[in-house]
């Protein structure tokens, strides 16, 4: 059955990489040079980014990484790519949690205005835009909530600031799992099998995850 582990509490690593969704607790992330390359990232999800995969994959090449963090360019951009996929599916228009996430990285902020696209589609200027304020903030005063992946990777390993980017800060330090009641505590576990390859036909559904993980989804309370 697609989606399921062998060993799904499993909280090592070895089982990543091997064609079903491994549970990860603790700080089990992968190492960067254990990631699939950007090359094979893009092509085992471009078709669940759906038409614009093209555009969004060349606006995703123009990140360089950040000169504090320990990722390299292909890595950054690795990253930034699952969590598209993660975020949003390459969905531009997509708009959750009762208005406030937007576009390909769910960004929420504070003092400018998402960016958008025309409902009959996204341009690579639209994706571009929206990367830019998922990656890297934005341009105005005030600052995104919560600050964008790039500025998480500053002060953090890559799975500790994916949990910082999806909860707004580190409730754990011992466990990236641990995410307030709107975030997804999965998220983490979530981008490790996507780096390590799990294409997004064979990802769990969340009620597999709650089941066989123990993650419980976010509260929409």
């Amino acid at each position: 059955m697609p989606g399921t582990s062998s060993s799904p509490t499993d909280s090592g690593l070895e089982s990543l990489g091997h064609g079903s969704y491994v549970c990860l607790h603790k700080t089990s992330f992968p190492s960067p040079p254990d990631w699939k390359s950007f090359d094979e990232l893009s092509n085992i999800n471009q078709e669940g980014l759906g038409a614009g995969s093209g555009d969004i994959i060349r606006a995703i090449q123009t990140f360089d990484t950040s000169p504090t963090s320990n990722l390299d360019s292909e890595q950054f951009q690795s990253l930034i790519l699952v969590q598209v996929v993660q975020e949003s599916n390459g969905n531009g228009n997509l708009v959750n949690d009762d208005g406030l996430s937007h576009g390909l990285l769910q960004v929420q902020l504070q003092s400018e205005p998402p960016a958008t696209c025309d409902p009959s589609g996204c341009t690579y200027d639209n994706y571009l835009k929206m990367l830019q304020q998922g990656v890297n903030g934005h341009s105005g005063t005030g600052a995104p909530a919560p600050p964008g992946i790039a500025y998480w990777l500053q002060q953090n390993d890559p799975g500790a600031a994916l949990r910082c980017y999806n909860t707004g800060h580190l409730p754990d330090p011992s466990d990236y799992s641990v995410a307030t009641s709107k975030s997804t505590q999965s998220y983490v576990s979530d981008i490790a099998n996507r780096l390590a390859g799990l294409p997004p036909k064979d990802f769990p559904t969340t009620e597999w995850k709650q089941q066989q993980c123990g993650f419980q989804p976010p509260s929409t309370a």
